[in-house]
């Protein structure tokens, strides 16, 4: 099975940076359930991520 998915990640044809994003939320998503400090993390990581735009839209639209 790990030999498949080798081959997968490496074949080039027809692979996009959307499969490989799709790949990577799956992971975090099944981590996420997983183990509990994991889920943390990324909850943060999506907090700290959102402020981070809140701010540069606030900036951008003078404030409001």
């Amino acid at each position: 099975m790990l030999r498949e998915l080798q081959m997968f990640l490496l074949d080039e044809e027809g692979a996009s940076l959307v499969e490989f994003a799709l790949i990577f939320l799956f992971i975090a998503v099944v981590a996420a359930l997983v183990l509990p400090g994991v889920r943390t993390r990324i909850q943060n990581a999506f907090n700290i991520g959102g402020q981070k735009m809140d701010e540069a839209t606030g900036a951008a639209s003078g404030g409001r």
